[in-house]
């Protein structure tokens, strides 16, 4: 009997910065064990692509979306998104976005989401998060320490990671300091049938990749 085909999952690297693929190699080839892996660099590519394919998820790896050229990407990925599809923007997307860009794209989605502090801290899945498809907490990696780039303004049930309790800076530079624990690493949103979810970890982490290949269903 033939093995069941592999999902797919779309990189969507519009301002790809030439080491991604070191950085986040791990998360690559584990997702290539599991998915067919495919990428698209420019935004012919991007659309070509998706006319005739649907992923499982689509990994937007940098803040391309946010730039006005895409614009006609940005239309066909929420359509896909709005048909149950799932976008993950995240990896290199929290380090390079601009604050503007940041928060003009997520009002632009409907969303008031806004850019929020950088640092890193200790967080914790939230139990009353809502997740996407039959997802649920025990598919998501326990309590670990993220530099991230954090939203502001999300909703309760859309924060999938929050500082701990008592959840102070960490940093080898400046003195501990309490976080805003209003403010959330990892996010989710639904929109028409699909999700839309923003990864705020800056850096590659071990149990990042748990995460992504949870949302991703894998």
């Amino acid at each position: 009997m033939a093995s069941p085909a592999k999902p797919s999952i779309l990189l969507l690297s519009l301002a790809m910065q030439p080491f991604l693929d070191d950085s986040y190699s791990s998360l690559f080839d584990q997702i290539s064990s599991k998915a067919t892996l495919k990428r698209a660099k420019s935004a012919s590519g991007a659309l070509t692509y998706l006319s005739t394919n649907v992923p499982r998820a689509i990994i937007a790896t940098d803040e391309g979306l946010t730039e006005s050229s895409n614009s006609p990407v940005l239309e066909k990925v929420l359509s896909y998104v709005r048909d149950g599809g799932l976008l993950l923007i995240g990896l290199h997307f929290p380090n390079f976005v601009t604050m503007d860009a940041f928060d003009s794209f997520f009002q632009r989605l409907g969303l008031p989401w806004k850019r929020g502090d950088y640092h890193r801290t200790t967080f914790c899945f939230n139990n009353s998060a809502t997740l996407p498809g039959s997802l649920s907490a025990a598919a998501f990696p326990g309590p670990y320490s993220m530099k991230v780039l954090h939203v502001k303004n999300a909703r309760a049930e859309e924060k999938i990671y929050v500082p701990v309790p008592e959840a102070m800076t960490q940093s080898m530079v400046f003195p501990p300091e309490f976080v805003d624990r209003t403010q959330a690493a990892i996010v989710d949103s639904k929109i028409g049938e699909g999700y839309l979810v923003y990864d705020g970890n800056v850096n590659p982490e071990e149990e990042q990749i748990g995460v992504i290949l949870a949302l991703c269903g894998l």
